[in-house]
C-alpha cells in the first residue's frame, strides 16, 4: 500500500499546522496591508468551503483583524437565518468551545468509509442497528442528543419559539459509525439552537455565549438558571460538544496515522467494532484485521 507524500499531505499528518501557517502570513500585525489581507481571506476561504471551522477556530484570535468589518448582531441573524457568511462563520469558530478538531471532515469520513467497507457486505449485520456495536464515545453522544433535543422540544413548546432543525437519533445516520459530516453539522445545529433560546434566558446571551471556550464556567452559569428545561438543554449542549470533539479527534488520529504510514490505530479500531459484534452475539465474517490485511485506503483524489 504505497502513497507518496506530497507537500499538502503536511497538514493532515500534523506536521505544519493551518495557525501556524495564518500567523507567519500576517507576520508583523501592525504592517498589515490590503494586499496581504486578501491573500490570506483566500487562504481561509479554502478552509471555510471545506466546512473545517476547526482550522478557523485555530485562529480565532487573529479572524477580527482579517475581517475588521465583523458583526456580531448581523452574524447572528445569519446564523438564525440559515445564511451561508463569513460573519456566521466567524461567530460559529469563536463560540463553539476548543473546536480545533473539525477539520478535514471529507478526509475523515473517507477514510473511514474505507476502512468499514468490509460492514456493507454483512447483509446479516445490517439487521442490528443498535448503540450496543458502537463505541463509547458514540453511547454517550447519543444520550446528550436525547437530552438535548427532549429539552429543546420542551422549550420550543412552552415559550412558542420556531424550532430550528437539529438531528435526532432517528435522523442521523448511526451505523456502523457516525458520519463525520453530520456529527460536524449536528454541532452547527446545537448552536443554532442555543442562539434562538438566547431571548427567553438573559444568562444564555451574557455570560452564555460569552464563555463557550470554558466548559467548567458555563457548568457553572448553568446552576444560576432556574428553569430544569433550559438548564438540562445547556448541560446537554455542553456535553453534546464535548462529545463531538472526542469523536471528531479519534478520527483526525486515524487520519494523522494513515498519512505517517502507522497502520496498527486503524487495525485497533477495525477489531474493535469486529469485538463488539462478537460480544453482543451478532453473526459477521470478519476477520481479525493485521496491517497487512486492512480494507484498501486511498485518499490520493483528495490530494490533487
Amino acid at each position: 500500500m504505497g502513497r507518496i507524500m506530497h507537500v499538502n499531505y503536511t497538514y493532515e499528518a500534523g506536521m505544519k499546522d493551518f495557525a501556524t501557517e495564518i500567523a507567519s502570513l500576517i507576520g508583523d500585525e501592525s504592517s498589515l496591508t490590503l494586499e496581504k489581507i486578501a491573500k490570506i481571506r483566500a487562504r481561509v476561504e479554502v478552509e471555510r468551503k471545506a466546512k473545517n471551522y476547526g482550522n478557523l477556530s485555530k485562529i480565532r484570535k487573529y479572524l477580527t483583524l482579517i475581517y475588521p468589518e465583523y458583526n456580531r448582531d448581523q452574524a447572528i441573524d445569519d446564523i438564525m437565518n440559515g445564511r451561508d457568511t463569513i460573519d456566521a462563520d466567524i461567530l460559529y469558530s469563536t463560540c463553539t468551545s476548543d473546536n480545533t478538531s473539525e477539520v478535514y471532515i471529507e478526509h475523515q469520513e473517507r477514510l473511514l468509509h474505507q476502512l468499514y467497507a468490509p460492514v456493507d457486505m454483512e447483509d446479516d449485520v445490517w439487521e442490528y442497528i443498535d448503540l450496543e456495536v458502537v463505541g463509547k464515545d458514540e453511547n454517550e453522544l447519543a444520550q446528550a442528543i436525547v437530552n438535548l433535543t427532549s429539552s429543546y422540544d420542551k422549550i420550543c413548546q412552552r415559550y412558542n419559539i420556531c424550532k430550528k432543525e437539529i438531528y435526532t437519533l432517528e435522523t442521523m445516520d448511526l451505523y456502523p459509525y457516525f458520519k463525520i459530516p453530520e456529527l460536524a453539522l449536528l454541532r452547527r445545529q446545537g448552536f443554532r439552537c442555543l442562539l434562538s433560546l438566547k431571548g427567553i434566558e438573559p444568562l444564555i446571551y451574557d455570560e452564555f455565549l460569552n464563555n463557550l471556550a470554558d466548559d467548567k464556567l458555563l457548568l457553572d452559569i448553568c446552576e444560576k438558571i432556574k428553569d430544569q428545561d433550559i438548564q438540562l438543554f445547556l448541560i446537554s449542549f455542553i456535553e453534546l460538544n464535548i462529545d463531538l470533539e472526542s469523536l471528531e479527534i479519534s478520527s483526525l488520529q486515524l487520519l494523522k496515522a494513515y498519512r505517517n504510514n502507522n497502520m496498527e490505530p486503524l487495525v485497533e479500531h477495525i477489531n474493535a467494532f469486529a469485538n463488539r459484534l462478537s460480544k453482543a452475539n451478532i453473526k459477521h465474517h470478519l476477520p481479525i484485521y493485521t496491517t497487512e490485511n486492512l480494507p484498501p485506503i486511498d485518499l490520493s483524489d483528495f490530494d490533487s
